[in-house]
């Protein structure tokens, strides 16, 4: 399937994902304010590590390996039950240690004990999420890319409609409960569509686990889970800073300003991400540098267009998607939005560094952009208040594509 197709069914399942974050959004805003926006971008950062740890971030992995080995059916048979095995035995370990450590960690990221009650379901919630992206690797690998959309689809709708009611009803509690509901029921609708899967042979009881297929799978692990790891502890670390040094108006606003972002850029990603990780998977260098170009004559426009209409209706966006309250995001938007225009054109550089297994060098961009984020912060924030924020969002973003370019110039700009 070729790249305007791919993208054109993406689009359609992002489109939907777009309309209905924008009503959670807005609800959460009404209801919860910024304060309630800060508690949920902590449980959101939790979940992210512990869904990253759950599957020991194989889920790349998986679908490359799918891909290659779709055509030979022992050999697929054999990597997927290895591939199941490390999706539920990681993420049972994660629960486990989410039972024991609830109150711990209900006091870390939220302050306040009232919500380790909470934590029991989630930490549940985590195997099923790890099963789901299992699920869902192995349709990205088929690129049965249908399916995959109307999984999507269906999801987002009834994810969307739980945490409306259960905000409306419980307040914070609610949107707490329906995050974790929420994984449970995903996974539920995908078993509809499992029996299209080439898994019914795989049995993850019995202890076996391939050690060539587990090598190959755990080159990625290190990749997926320093990705989000990295982005999550600094994320953790802004919103800490900013409650401390401004207050919990200014942190949740930050919130605020990056969900936006999430907004438009999974908007653009997400119509991109079925197509890019299988097609670089099998690339030379000729071709490899050939399709990046192609993917960014897509991309950039795409990322300029976003973020221009984002600026130009700034008030309109914060007061349709938050509220009155989020308008502080105002100071901070103008950078960001620039620093976003880097990232996304970073990303698809860094699908290479994923799809070529460049393990070492993925790490280290990581945690140098996670490391310089958090330190231009601190820098920043000091010096021009809130604003810095952005500046240290927009510098950590633009020397991290630069140091990417530089990384690439020999397959990318030298001839």
């Amino acid at each position: 399937m070729n790249l305007l197709k791919t993208s054109f069914y993406s689009a359609i399942s992002t489109a939907v994902n777009l309309i209905f974050r924008l009503i959670t959004n807005k609800i959460i805003a009404v209801y919860l304010g910024t304060n309630g926006m800060f508690l949920i971008g902590q449980l959101k950062d939790f979940i992210s590590i512990s869904s990253s740890v759950g599957n020991l971030g194989t889920t790349n992995g998986i679908i490359k390996y799918t891909a290659e080995y779709k055509e030979q059916p022992n050999k697929i048979n054999s990597f997927l039950d290895t591939g199941l095995k490390v999706h539920l035995y990681s993420a049972v370990v994660v629960c486990i240690l989410t039972l024991i450590f609830k109150n711990e960690i209900s006091n870390y990221f939220f302050n306040d004990l009232a919500f380790s009650n909470i934590l029991v379901l989630l930490a549940f919630s985590f195997v099923t999420l790890s099963l789901q992206s299992f699920i869902m690797a192995i349709f990205n690998g088929l690129k049965q890319i249908i399916t995959y959309v109307k999984i999507n689809i269906i999801s987002t709708i009834i994810s969307t409609l739980l945490m409306i009611i259960l905000v409306i009803k419980l307040n914070v509690i609610g949107a707490f409960y329906a995050m974790a509901l929420n994984q449970i029921l995903v996974l539920l609708i995908t078993f509809i569509w499992i029996k299209k899967l080439p898994i019914s042979k795989l049995n993850p009881l019995t202890l076996g686990i391939n050690k060539v297929h587990f090598k190959n799978l755990t080159k990625f692990s290190l990749m997926s889970i320093f990705a989000p790891l990295c982005l999550v502890f600094a994320t953790l670390f802004v919103r800490f800073y900013l409650n401390k040094k401004l207050g919990y108006n200014y942190a949740g606003s930050w919130e605020g300003m990056w969900r936006l972002s999430a907004i438009y850029v999974m908007f653009i990603t997400s119509t991109f991400q079925f197509y890019l990780l299988p097609t670089f998977s099998n690339m030379t260098d000729t071709f490899l540098k050939k399709e990046v170009f192609k993917v960014w004559s897509y991309s950039i426009p795409a990322i300029l267009i976003s973020t221009a209409s984002v600026y130009l209706l700034k008030d309109f966006i914060i007061r349709i998607i938050f509220s009155e309250e989020f308008l502080l995001i105002n100071t901070i938007i103008l950078f960001h939005l620039l620093g976003d225009i880097f990232k996304i054109n970073t990303w698809v550089l860094g699908n290479v560094l994923i799809s070529k297994a460049k393990t070492k060098a993925f790490i280290a961009f990581q945690i140098a952009w996670a490391i310089i984020f958090s330190t231009l912060v601190m820098l920043f924030v000091n010096n021009y208040g809130f604003a810095g924020v952005s500046y240290a969002y927009f510098g950590a973003c633009a020397i991290h594509f630069l140091s990417m370019n530089f990384y690439f110039r020999k397959l990318l700009w030298i001839k």
